[in-house]
């Protein structure tokens, strides 16, 4: 190679090295500086309850040790910040793994007073001593009202079956949800908590941070016990349908048939006897007049030991040697009244 030739190789090498740092407006790829990424809303890790608001955007980011959801709902609330449900699910990723590590999520309230003034500005949340409970296990909450009107709640909730939010592989989920709404009650907010879903899982069969199922009824299978259905349906699985604003709505409502009712009157009750006679006894009513004295009774065949003063009455007994009178018939018995 001459060295005209070599002088040429060199000047298209250099002229290739200098294009490759030069700026291409075409043929760049636009990256973003944020670790979050935007899913589809159908890979949320919990949802709502149907009825409740809608998911309409999910946030993640993955960790080594698990990963993070925003899982924003629809808000049209008037109050600063957004409605969201924040989950952290603890556990193997495997190959889907992160480069960071998920900090541990220690619940304190402490912290979660500072998360209210973040997530609800300038309305004032009270935390409730009462004790909630939805099928995941214990969970607690904050109520408030904004000046705008909208009721607010805040709740959140641990479920770890160890003392450790990360223990192992058996993990952990922690989550907040952040509501307001100016359409609907604190209860009917707080009844969202109550409905949420957890659908998403660790691809682990050590994962479980439910812990383990309880034991059955002792009762089930047991000859002689008994089971009532105590409740058809949970009311609180589903939230009700008054959530957001009350929009009109006209239902056609089909056609009923026209039902015949009978009238069924009520039983007549029976008069109460009060002065029940013996078997073959024969009773003598009240004189109707005020006179108290013992009524006269003239008899052929019945000797005056045989008779008995019962309230008033002369009862006769009936043949059986019943006082004093065996053998001795009940006949021809006449009741003298006094005369007033």
């Amino acid at each position: 190679m001459t060295s005209r030739k070599m002088h040429q190789a060199i000047a298209v090498l250099a002229a290739a090295l200098v294009g490759g740092c030069s700026y291409n407006p075409t043929g760049g790829v636009v990256r973003s500086a944020s670790l979050n990424r935007q899913i589809d809303i159908s890979e949320a890790f919990i949802t709502p309850p149907p009825g409740g608001p809608a998911v309409i955007a999910v946030l993640e980011n993955r960790y080594v040790n698990g990963l993070a959801q925003d899982i924003l709902l629809e808000d049209d609330s008037g109050v600063a910040g957004q409605n969201v449900i924040i989950v952290r699910a603890y556990g193997p990723m495997g190959a889907e793994a992160g480069r960071e590590t998920l900090s541990t999520d220690i619940i304190d309230l402490h912290d979660i007073r500072k998360e209210m003034q973040s997530q609800f500005p300038g309305v004032h949340m009270e935390v409730s001593g009462l004790y909630a409970q939805n099928r995941y296990g214990p969970f607690s909450y904050a109520t408030g009202r904004a000046r705008t009107g909208a009721n607010c709640v805040y709740a959140w909730q641990r479920i770890a079956a160890e003392a450790r939010v990360f223990s192992a592989q058996r993990g952990a989920i922690t989550w907040r949800m952040r509501v307001c709404d100016r359409g609907t009650d604190t209860r009917t907010l707080l009844l969202l908590a109550y409905g949420l879903t957890i659908n998403g899982y660790f691809l682990s069969q050590r994962w479980n941070p439910y812990g383990d199922p309880p034991e059955p009824d002792p009762r089930i299978g047991r000859p002689g016990e008994t089971i009532l259905p105590q409740v058809a349906v949970d009311p609180t699985v589903v939230a009700p349908t008054s959530f957001g604003p009350r929009r009109e709505t006209t239902i056609a409502r089909p056609r009923r048939r026209a039902v015949t009712v009978t009238a069924v009157e009520p039983a007549i009750a029976q008069p109460t006897v009060l002065n029940q006679p013996i078997e073959g006894a024969a009773i003598v009513p009240r004189p109707e007049n005020t006179d108290l004295s013992e009524p006269r009774v003239e008899s052929s065949n019945l000797p005056a030991t045989g008779l008995s003063t019962r309230g008033g009455s002369v009862v006769v007994p009936s043949a059986g040697g019943r006082a004093g009178l065996s053998n001795t018939p009940t006949s021809r018995v006449r009741v003298i009244r006094p005369t007033n």
